[in-house]
């Protein structure tokens, strides 16, 4: 989909950068930065209509940068943050993408498909199939990323209420999508 990997992407990479700020972490910082410059200026010509596509090596690349970034990042620091909450940073802010790879992987599975050949059944296409234009599906997929996103970099601030809060802001933003994809289109 248009878009999608890299604007997702930077929304993600930003999240981690602030992780990264708080914990003090210059270098994984600026790596963060030069990813999210990158993935910005790819994203003004990939944006719907695509003029350049980044295919398989680039988003394989770029998921590759992102998982560094989550391993390099120290986010438990018991003079900061003083509570372990933040160690689940990565998972919050990537629950749009983990929820879309757990998807297509329980779907091609229970086809008797293997997950490891691609197909259509991802969420911006499950979404452009309910009649969501191109654009809409990506700013959608945005949306959604940026809401979980952001209750992840609150995850140092809080005590074991606001991180229960945070976790199941998470789960309802996921299932938001669940019953929307849950949904058939009426073609009448």
């Amino acid at each position: 989909m248009d878009g999608a990997a890299a604007g997702i992407a930077v929304i993600a990479t930003a999240i981690l950068f602030t992780a990264a700020y708080f914990s003090g972490q210059v270098f994984v910082g600026a790596l963060a930065l030069l990813l999210i410059g990158t993935l910005l200026g790819f994203l003004v010509f990939n944006f719907p209509p695509a003029k350049i596509f980044a295919g398989d090596a680039g988003s394989f690349l770029v998921g590759f940068l992102i998982a560094a970034l989550t391993l390099k990042t120290t986010y438990y620091q018991q003079t900061q943050s003083g509570t372990w909450y933040p160690v689940l940073m990565p998972l919050i802010c990537l629950a749009v993408p983990l929820y879309d790879f757990t998807s297509v992987t329980i779907l091609r599975l229970s086809q008797g498909k293997s997950p490891f050949v691609g197909d259509t059944q991802h969420f911006s296409h499950r979404l452009k199939r309910h009649g969501l234009t191109d654009t809409q599906t990506v700013l959608t997929l945005y949306l959604a990323t940026l809401c979980t996103g952001l209750g992840a970099t609150f995850l140092y601030q809080v005590n074991l209420p606001g991180a229960v809060l945070i976790f199941f802001q998470t789960i309802m933003v996921l299932a938001i999508i669940a019953v929307f994809e849950s949904t058939v289109k009426n073609d009448k």
